[in-house]
């Protein structure tokens, strides 16, 4: 107790006697650093000699009242009385001699008073004990509570004093308090700084103008008007939209049945034949009238209904079981590629059938590739463009005549069935 009384007198004397000041010195978002020295007062039934300390601390201040800091200290100790034996975990006593102490340890801080240059705080935390010799299977923890105060001497540097009360304990056995009064220098780094409070600006003194009456105001002038359609010109069934824009103007109507309207705006009109619309705008200083024309064209005629023709490849127009044209195939198509350079617009149709004779899968592809030879005639030697046309196959779905013995080739129904139709459509 005794310990701890001269250890408080020693933080008083620094802390209680410090001028204050009303700047604010805790800055949100700070990091300061703080090297200190002191002196450390062991508890008697510890049996260590009271000697000075030493370390630094590195903290963070979350806001300016609250903080963490870090903090690693020193103490070259030895044991008191050297005659003791049969010591407790935490006791020293003989054969020992020299001890070295390292505290170290994670506290929370608190500033009672950020806003003034004297910051009084509260602080407590947790750590470890190492001793050297040992005094345990491990480092003892270490409890700490504490106050202190920072006193700013300038922007960035401030004088620090703490007064703690270290409580080294084995958990469950024996708990040892030591008390440290220390001071040092604390220097500052970065943080967000409260604005200065805004100087109340001084009201000038009034200025009286004399201001002479405004001159009469000149005699209103007539409205102006536009109006437009667009489009201008319109096929039958459509519409234009018509709008209209004044100046001056408090009311504006348009004839054509539309009537009174505002002096700015916009009708969607659909005229049967050529139409005139006439707006009119009327203001203080008068009417003023100009007009749009909308002009209806005629319908178009309407287009030619398309012709179809149909022109038959037979199986004698291809290779037995082929793909490939004879020259009688060949003879119809020639005779047919000059209509199609004559009229550009036509375009042409390939289909491609098969008997039943054969598999499915067979007759399909013999149907394809039989539409595709005509399709390929015509472009190599007709020189037809490839968008003119289109093929497709059928295979044996689409027969022309029943065939009631598919594996007779050579009968007059499977003859039937084997052909190609070439169907011209003019537009």
């Amino acid at each position: 107790m005794k310990a701890m009384y001269r250890a408080g007198v020693m933080v008083a004397a620094f802390v209680f006697l410090l001028p204050l000041s009303a700047r604010s010195e805790i800055r949100e978002g700070s990091i300061e650093v703080s090297p200190f020295v002191g002196y450390n007062f062991f508890q008697n039934k510890q049996n260590l000699k009271d000697r000075p300390v030493y370390g630094g601390r590195i903290g963070y201040n979350f806001t300016p009242h609250w903080g963490i800091e870090g903090t690693v200290e020193f103490i070259k100790s030895g044991v008191d009385d050297k005659n003791k034996t049969g010591v407790k975990e935490g006791q020293f006593g003989y054969p020992m001699d020299d001890v070295d102490l390292t505290f170290y340890h994670l506290d929370a801080v608190y500033h009672f008073m950020p806003e003034g240059r004297f910051n009084p705080f509260v602080v407590a935390g947790v750590g470890g004990a190492h001793y050297s010799p040992t005094i345990s299977t491990r480092d003892m923890a270490a409890f700490n509570v504490g106050v202190g105060a920072k006193y700013w001497i300038t922007d960035r540097i401030a004088l620090r004093a703490d007064l703690r009360d270290y409580m080294v304990t084995e958990i469950v056995q024996e708990t040892y308090h030591n008390v440290a009064a220390t001071v040092g220098i604390t220097l500052a780094f970065g943080g967000r700084e409260r604005p200065a409070p805004a100087q109340a600006e001084a009201k000038p003194e009034p200025v009286v103008v004399v201001v002479p009456p405004p001159p009469p105001p000149p005699p209103p002038a007539a409205p102006t008007v536009s109006i437009s359609a667009d489009p201008a010109t319109i096929e039958q069934g459509k519409c234009a939209k018509l709008a209209w824009s004044t100046t001056g103007a408090s009311s504006a109507s348009v004839d054509q049945g539309i009537g009174s309207v505002d002096p700015n705006g916009s009708r969607q009109v659909c005229p049967g034949s050529t139409t005139h619309y006439t707006v009119t705008a009327m203001g203080e200083g008068g009417t003023r009238t100009t007009s749009a024309t909308v002009t209806v064209n005629p319908p178009p005629p309407p287009p030619p209904k398309a012709e179809v023709k149909f022109i038959l490849l037979e199986d004698t127009h291809f290779d037995f079981d082929k793909s490939t044209l004879t020259k009688e195939g060949e003879g119809v198509l020639v005779s047919n590629i000059q209509t199609m350079k004559e009229n550009p617009q036509m375009t042409v149709r390939i289909a491609g059938y098969a008997s039943a004779s054969g598999t499915e899968e067979y007759n399909q592809k013999l149907s394809e590739r039989r539409a595709k030879t005509v399709q390929d005639y015509l472009i190599k030697e007709g020189g037809i463009a490839p968008e003119r046309m289109t093929t497709i196959g059928y295979g044996d779905t689409r027969p022309a005549t029943y065939e009631p013995i598919p594996s007779d080739i050579n009968s007059k129904e499977a003859k039937s069935n084997m052909r190609v139709i070439f169907e011209i459509i003019v537009r």
